[in-house]
């Protein structure tokens, strides 16, 4: 056959092995075609690159959305791809494969609690003295795991009313009024002073020096019962103990304890129509804890 155009038409469509003459000729195309094709390993990418058509580029693996008026993303959804996840997904995986990292949890022990910003000195450490005190106003055995239900009361001269022979009957009066207008189940309230009497009578803060810092007994027992709610009596105990600057029924939270600013207890003890706003002060915000 000598019309090129018809041979090479062939020759393209894989028909070549017709236009051989000799049987040696047919021998040698065939073993020349039947030889393993070296194929050299192309990246990924550029496999795919090069498996498409001519002419036509390969689909994208970012789609833009489009948006109509209303803001509202129309179309289909864009494909998902390695940067396309959530910052749920990303701290999941995150947390795969970090196993030591993401099973670390923040130290919320008893011991390294420590809410009320006052120096606190363990009760294992207390001295005979302080334990004496916890005996006498019969505190609880030992510290609660959570809060207690407790409320606790304190003002200057308490300490008088507890450890001496010499307590004041109008403050033991009123205090008496108080625990039965509440009418709290028995061992809600824990009457706590935040002074000591001396053996020559006198009265004095009580605090114990330890290491190179002054633990206050009364944040010490404060911390030791958990109270909820705790009830202060007078300028002069708001200032002794550290307190911010409070008004006669005054709310203060010093987390976890809620704490309630009074006048001086014998103002109430004395007047009558202070004593009647005071009952009501207490009955409405503490009804909420009986």
């Amino acid at each position: 056959m000598h019309n090129p155009f018809l041979l090479k038409n062939l020759t393209s469509q894989g028909f070549r092995y017709i236009l051989l003459n000799s049987p040696e000729q047919k021998k040698e195309y065939t073993r020349q075609n039947s030889a393993p094709e070296r194929k050299t390993a192309l990246p990924k990418a550029l496999a795919t690159e090069s498996s498409a058509p001519k002419g036509k580029t390969p689909e994208k693996t970012f789609q833009t959305p489009v948006f109509s008026q209303g803001g509202q993303a129309s179309g289909t959804k864009p494909a998902q791809t390695p940067f396309s996840r959530s910052p749920k997904d990303f701290s999941l995986t995150h947390a795969r494969q970090n196993p030591r990292q993401s099973s670390q949890k923040p130290d919320t022990s008893l011991s390294a609690q420590n809410l009320l910003r006052q120096p606190i000195l363990p009760f294992h450490a207390w001295p005979e003295e302080w334990k004496a005190i916890h005996r006498r106003c019969r505190l609880p055995e030992e510290r609660p795991k959570l809060l207690s239900k407790q409320i606790v009361w304190t003002y200057a001269g308490l300490e008088y009313d507890l450890f001496t022979d010499r307590p004041s009957d109008r403050r033991r009066q009123l205090i008496a009024q108080i625990i039965k207008t509440l009418s709290f189940p028995k061992g809600t309230h824990i009457f706590l002073p935040y002074r000591t009497v001396t053996e020559e009578g006198t009265s004095q803060i009580a605090v114990c020096r330890a290491g190179n810092a002054d633990y206050s007994f009364f944040w010490s027992a404060v911390d030791f019962i958990r109270p909820r709610v705790l009830v202060v009596f007078g300028g002069q105990t708001i200032e002794e103990l550290n307190l911010p600057p409070l008004l006669p029924t005054q709310k203060h939270t010093l987390a976890p304890v809620t704490v309630y600013a009074l006048d001086t207890i014998m103002l109430y003890a004395e007047n009558a129509k202070e004593n009647e706003i005071m009952m009501n002060f207490l009955k409405t915000n503490l009804k909420v804890f009986a």
